[in-house]
């Protein structure tokens, strides 16, 4: 019997198309590249920031140092962050309020791969935050997905059995990873598939 559901955030509460296309986009603002170039530096550069042993600043300094280029650290670091705000429109508030019907039966949880960029001002994100009952974010829990290591940890802190858990994610080897721990992976694709894949499970 499922007790426990941990969805991701980016590309499921979290809408990452169009004019906002994440991290790179951000980074091809701060370095004023192509956002060709800013994806391959973000490709190439970013696991350290995502477990957490790199800093922003840390990253920043480091790019600018490989890019040529003589910006200042703190006001790159300033646009960064002021880039990276999320606005009202990114949210998917239809899947929030599936969750708060959610809540009734089952504890939910966050398990998100994310750099550690001060967001304490992003009302949006907080109002998000608020719906979970644990928050696991890879720069803190210094583990990402899929190392099967980051469910587990979650798991534990949880205080869950993996066969109670389901695990919602955009990304099918994250997913992928969840089902071969014992886990119950979904992918999330909308919100009406996600209500039909939980039906399945009797998941209501």
């Amino acid at each position: 019997m499922y007790k426990h559901i941990i969805f991701d955030f980016g590309g499921v509460f979290l809408y990452l198309g169009g004019k906002h296309t994440g991290v790179p986009k951000d980074l091809a603002r701060v370095f004023n590249i192509s956002e060709q170039k800013a994806s391959e530096i973000w490709k190439n550069n970013k696991e350290k920031l995502l477990t957490g042993q790199e800093t922003p600043k840390d990253f920043l300094a480091s790019m600018n140092t490989k890019l040529g280029l003589h910006l200042d650290i703190t006001e790159s670091y300033t646009a960064w962050k002021a880039y990276n705000m999320t606005e009202k429109e990114q949210i998917n508030w239809d899947l929030l309020d599936y969750v708060r019907q959610l809540k009734k039966n089952y504890k939910i949880h966050m398990l998100t791969d994310t750099i550690d960029l001060d967001r304490s001002s992003d009302k949006w994100v907080s109002e998000v935050d608020s719906h979970f009952e644990n928050i696991f974010k890879s720069y803190k829990e210094k583990l990402k997905k899929p190392d099967k290591k980051a469910f587990l940890n979650a798991i534990a802190k949880i205080g869950a059995n993996l066969e109670e858990c389901v695990f919602v994610d955009d990304f099918q080897p994250n997913v992928a990873a969840a089902n071969e721990l014992g886990m119950k992976g979904v992918l999330f694709i909308n919100l009406q598939t996600l209500k039909s894949d939980f039906k399945k499970l009797g998941i209501v």
